[in-house]
């Protein structure tokens, strides 16, 4: 057993039996209004973070340090929830 497959369990099983890569579950027609939610949420906050942050930088006040922050969280958010379903590089 190397370093690695002691550090990470399940590691040295095979990629089917453990379940392989992980992901959110796919899109089925149960839980696409959720998605459509989250997309829709998530979306609007961004769009009301990047105007705020234009508005507080034309009125010549310092922006707060948490806004980039939290939009680079939206993004990131919204990365994942868009690439439900799809394989990563190498996958099927």
């Amino acid at each position: 057993m190397s370093l690695a497959g002691a550090e990470i369990p399940g590691s040295q099983e095979p990629r089917g039996r453990n379940g392989g890569n992980e992901s959110l579950p796919r899109i089925t027609k149960l839980n696409r209004s959720l998605y459509q939610l989250v997309l829709w949420i998530l979306g609007i906050a961004l769009i009301l973070l990047i105007l705020g942050w234009v508005i507080i930088t034309l009125v010549g006040k310092s922006v707060p340090e948490g806004i980039p922050v939290v939009i680079a969280t939206i993004v990131g958010a919204l990365v994942g929830v868009l690439s439900t379903g799809r394989g990563s590089a190498g996958t099927p």
